[in-house]
This record gives structure tokens, sequence and C-alpha cells, in this order.
């Protein structure tokens, strides 16, 4: 048995894309609608851990392709603050203030690159959720894709569930000189606990590219093929009849089970009803 979960989706433009065909477009974090959503911060005055003439190499050689004359200017310059402008400036650096300063706002503007090189999938732990319909599915008019995903599938090892906590992710001296591979997944797996009820699970990509033949560009796009994931559709307890009643045709010729969600009569709370002749 695999791990279940579950995409709440609206009847945009190009949606039977994503529900018929399983092609899925993972997202930049930059546009998520929780501005802290893969942000993470540095420890307070990381760059005045930093005491070896070493360290600052690793450092300066995060930004610029550092020359061997370059890093021996640093390991043993008198005026190690003169030596590292003149490095920077060489490779077309402008820096204001001190060195330090400069490593510190240049660490800073790091954040996006970092938030923008990765592709996230969001999906859920729960089909259920009142506010889930509500924010990510047109208040109820849309649907929800159930996936399962198995050990084997391509999809797995970046699968990650979602840690709730009030901290963000704080990157250290030794992360960045270690370049440790689990930090993207510590970065962009990470969100606030006022959002814990989405109960979330995120695929989460570096550039990753699995296309459909040649219809899509990896240079341009990167898609997931989740079209075998797919076991189930749920409809939305205010569902147009139009994308309900294409859902349902697709989901006979196809071996889809769909459910139509029902709101309760006596409580807030929404119940799955299977469409029987599906």
């Amino acid at each position: 048995m695999g791990i279940k979960l579950y995409r709440y989706r609206t009847f945009k433009k190009n949606w039977k894309e994503e529900a018929f065909d399983g092609i899925v477009e993972p997202s930049s974090p930059l546009y998520f609608n929780d501005p802290y959503d893969c942000d993470f911060c540095f420890q307070e005055d990381i760059s005045d851990e930093i005491h070896e003439r070493k360290d600052y190499v690793e450092m300066v050689k995060k930004y610029i392709p550092l020359r061997k004359e370059e890093q021996d200017r640093i390991l043993h310059a008198d005026d190690l603050e003169r030596a590292l402008r003149m490095v920077f400036w060489a490779h077309g650096k402008s820096i204001q203030g001190s060195v330090k300063a400069f490593l510190r706002n240049d660490m800073s503007e790091m954040t996006n690159e970092l938030r923008d090189a990765v592709r996230v999938v969001c999906l859920s732990e729960t089909y259920d959720s009142m506010l889930m319909w509500g924010h990510y599915a047109m208040n109820h008019t849309g649907y929800c894709i159930e996936y399962e995903f198995e050990k084997d599938d391509i999809c797995y090892s970046n699968l990650h569930p979602v840690e709730y906590t009030k901290d963000r992710y704080t990157i250290s001296k030794n992360d960045i000189i270690d370049g440790k591979s689990d930090m993207i997944y510590k970065i962009t797996c990470r969100k606030a606990e006022a959002w814990s009820y989405e109960k979330e699970w995120r695929i989460v990509t570096e550039n990753y590219s699995r296309t459909r033949s040649l219809e899509v560009d990896p240079k341009t796009r990167y898609v997931l093929d989740l079209k075998e994931n797919i076991k189930a559709f749920y409809l939305g307890a205010k569902i147009n009849e139009k994308e309900k009643s294409e859902i349902i045709q697709f989901a006979k010729k196809n071996n889809r089970i769909v459910y139509q969600m029902i709101l309760s009569a006596n409580t807030y709370e929404l119940r799955a009803e299977r469409i029987d002749n599906v």
C-alpha cells in the first residue's frame, strides 16, 4: 500500500491537462500565498563566526570562482579586508561598507535565488478539509485529485511531509561551508504552525523534468507525469454540472473512482459519497 495524498484544484484554463493527462507543473515558492513559504534566515552575525582564513575562502567561493592566486591572497594577506575587497573587485563586484556587511547582504540576496531554484507540488493528507476546499478549490466549485505513490515511483524520494513550527529554518556557517544535501528539504518543507490544518506533503524538485514526448519543452517547463498515480476524483459540493459530467465520463473510460462531496445537514463537516455508476 502506497501513500495516498490529495490535491485541490480549480477549473482554470487547461485543467484537463492535469486531471486527465496527469501533467503537473511544479510551482516556484516565490508565488505561494504564504510570504514565509520556503523562506529561511541566516544565523545572527554568521559572517562574524568565520575566524579562519580557509573559512573565508570557502565562503567567497560560493559567490565567485576563485583562482589559486586569489585564494592565496586571502590566506596570506596581512590586510584581510583589503585582500577580500580586491578579489571581489576583480570579479566585477562592488562592495559598499565592510566586506563582512557585503557578505551578509549578498547572503540575503541568495534567499530568493534559492527559493526560485526549486519547484514544489503541494499535496495534502486529507480530502475533506472545509478550509482547503474554500481556499484552493474556488469555494467548493472545484475538484480534488487522489494520488497514490509507491516506493518505486520516480517521485517517491522527492516526497516529504511538511513540518509545522513557529521557528524559521536558520542556516549556519557550517550549512554553507559543508553544503548539506538535506538543507533544501529543510527549507522547503517547513511552515508556520498556522498552516498545520493543511496536513501538507510536498514533491520537491530541483530543475527536474519528466515530460510527455515532445509536446512540453523541458527548457521552458518542468513538469511531472503523474497520470498513473491518479486513483480517484472528489467533486466539490458546489461543482458545475458541465465539469462534473466531464470528470465522470473520463473516470468511466479510465477506471477511476469518483466521489461527490456532500455538505452535512447537522454539522459543519463534509463527507464523500461515491458515485456508484462510475
